[in-house]
């Protein structure tokens, strides 16, 4: 578990320096309590999948690249039977988790499931590269460093 926490909190991390780096806007609200989280899986008798418990004793709601993510406490899908709604992408994609399984996935037309919250947190963050060399070109990489030197 404590391997868990440590890779969510450094995707947390890269991604709050990401967003700091972009010309978008972004936002991170302070974390979910811990009884918060434990009260909402007694509520609805679901068990909100370790990572992405993880992430919301982080921030309980993230604005990224200007809403084109969106992550947020745990809501009762009303579209879609044992799923649970825990963000968006774009502006029609939602991103779920099973109530079954815990199993992380998103819809619009289609579905696409991720191996777990992390193989998520890396699209997001692959994007925001993305991003990042389109805005910057080849020098993002420099900027990042020269912003945030190692440790």
């Amino acid at each position: 578990m404590e391997n868990i926490i440590q890779e969510v909190k450094d995707g947390f991390e890269d991604i709050n320096k990401l967003s700091s780096i972009l010309n978008y806007d972004y936002s991170f609200d302070p974390p979910a309590s811990y009884e918060e989280i434990s009260d909402w899986e007694k509520d609805y008798n679901v068990r909100i999948p370790d990572m992405y418990k993880s992430w919301l004793m982080l921030t309980k709601y993230a604005r990224i690249m200007g809403g084109e993510f969106e992550l947020f406490f745990p809501e009762i899908s009303k579209h879609y039977e044992n799923a649970v709604l825990i963000g968006s992408i774009g502006c029609s994609k939602e991103l779920l988790f099973s109530s079954d399984t815990g199993e992380i996935y998103s819809i619009e037309d289609e579905i696409d499931e991720y191996e777990d919250f992390l193989d998520f947190l890396t699209y997001v963050q692959i994007t925001m590269e993305d991003e990042a060399e389109e805005e910057y070109g080849e020098e993002w990489l420099s900027l990042y460093d020269e912003r945030f030197p190692e440790s």
